[in-house]
């Protein structure tokens, strides 16, 4: 990774930023005692790879496994191969699964803006394609899942490529993709959190041109959001105010 925790903040922090303050690895032969940072994801301390050889290429990098002794999930880590995917819940309430999709679809400009916001620069495609997964994989069954949370589910099963612009400047340059900030690895997990640990992280990739897959090393820049809070229940007029092609788009694909 070429961001990481600052070991004290938990802001993000460089490599270059890193030794800036806290010095190089080594002051002649004598180790320096520099405090670790943490990954973004996880929470485990990281090294710096390949600093001392060839600092321009030097990256975040995790510990590596010891005999006896793996290491928690980390999905920036897995981010190569791990993918969420929605299990179909067993107890499903059918009036309560009815309820939320159609309170969910009435509310839906406002959820636009929201996860517009979050992921930045996102075509309204994206978030038709989310829901229609959402509905083959039957989201709302889900007991736990808040109307808000719905938005969650949506950025998690999803991949935001770079977004190309008019000009030779894109609107954004970055991958995105978008992690349980905590270790839990399902949707059921993640629902019997608390509040308070209800979080997820936003994390950009800076994917070398011709690449197409992401990879732990690509990770460049990474921000922390918090999702318990409710953004239904403090409504501002104009918070549902849509483009009118956005609005035939959405009315369009669900035939509302």
């Amino acid at each position: 990774m070429k961001i990481a925790r600052h070991p004290w903040t938990g802001k993000p922090v460089t490599i270059s930023q890193y030794r800036a303050e806290f010095g190089p690895p080594f002051v002649g032969t004598v180790k320096t005692n520099r405090p670790p940072t943490t990954c973004p994801g996880c929470r485990q301390n990281l090294l710096i790879r390949g600093e001392i050889v060839a600092q321009d290429h030097s990256t975040f990098s995790h510990f590596p496994a010891t005999p006896g002794q793996p290491k928690p999930f980390c999905p920036i880590k897995a981010s190569a191969s791990h993918k969420y995917t929605v299990l179909c819940p067993v107890d499903e309430d059918p009036a309560r699964t009815k309820a939320l999709r159609d309170n969910f679809f009435k509310n839906w400009r406002i959820h636009w803006l929201q996860f517009r916001n979050h992921v930045g620069f996102v075509d309204i495609k994206d978030f038709i394609n989310a829901l229609k997964v959402a509905d083959k994989e039957h989201v709302w069954r889900y007991r736990a899942l808040q109307e808000h949370e719905v938005i969650i589910v949506l950025m998690l099963i999803s991949d935001f490529k770079p977004v190309a612009g008019k000009g030779k400047k894109p609107l954004r340059a970055n991958w995105v993709r978008f992690w349980f900030e905590s270790r839990a690895q399902t949707f059921s997990e993640f629902w019997n959190l608390s509040n308070d640990q209800k979080v997820i992280i936003r994390v950009e990739y800076e994917v070398p041109e011709g690449r197409r897959a992401l990879k732990p090393d690509y990770a460049c820049a990474f921000e922390e959001i918090d999702v318990s809070t409710n953004y239904l229940l403090d409504r501002q007029e104009g918070d549902d105010a849509v483009h009118a092609f956005v609005e035939s788009m959405v009315l369009k694909a669900f035939r509302l």
